[in-house]
């Protein structure tokens, strides 16, 4: 039980790692502020300025199960992109003789269990998010067909005192 648990916090750790080198660097962002004086001394449009510019920050919409779908597979594929680029790096290791043929494949044996256990659990997730988004769809067409069945029309039957024989 404790190595499946090992286990499951490596596949976190690989994922979270590969998910954070993933996205874009904000480092390399450089926002300039506006001069100290237009901000303190500012006028009315010299203000407004100031304010449109803060106001043109869009914010970041949630993710959808759709979008959460969709960079589970962006990720196994990522995941095989750099499985292929390692081997590559580890061939061409042991061909300039760096490393012997035996750590050669010591470390191609490692990349690959280690991609196929991102890869495994990515496909895990992505599969079960799959299922989930599938049930709630039946279930919400479940529930319109239960809506428009389960009405009941009543009408009420004419007595004989409101009928007019003639």
């Amino acid at each position: 039980m404790k190595s499946r648990q090992i286990l499951i916090a490596i596949m976190i750790l690989a994922t979270m790692w590969h998910a954070s080198a993933a996205q874009a660097n904000k480092k390399d962002i450089q926002v300039e502020a506006p001069p100290l004086e237009k901000v303190l001394i500012g006028t009315g449009t010299e203000l407004n300025a100031v304010l449109s510019d803060l106001t043109e920050i869009k914010p970041e919409m949630p993710l959808g199960p759709q979008d959460v779908l969709k960079s589970y597979e962006i990720a196994m594929s990522l995941v095989a992109e750099k499985t292929s680029s390692d081997f590559s790096v580890i061939v061409q290791a042991q061909q300039a003789n760096q490393i012997s043929r035996e750590q050669a494949e010591y470390l191609l044996q490692q990349t690959y269990q280690v991609a196929m256990m991102q890869y495994q659990v990515l496909s895990s997730l992505h599969e079960v998010l799959r299922h989930e988004i599938d049930e709630a769809a039946q279930r919400e067409k479940d529930s319109l067909k239960t809506a428009s069945t389960d009405e009941l029309l009543i009408v009420p039957v004419p007595s004989a005192a409101s009928v007019q024989w003639q």
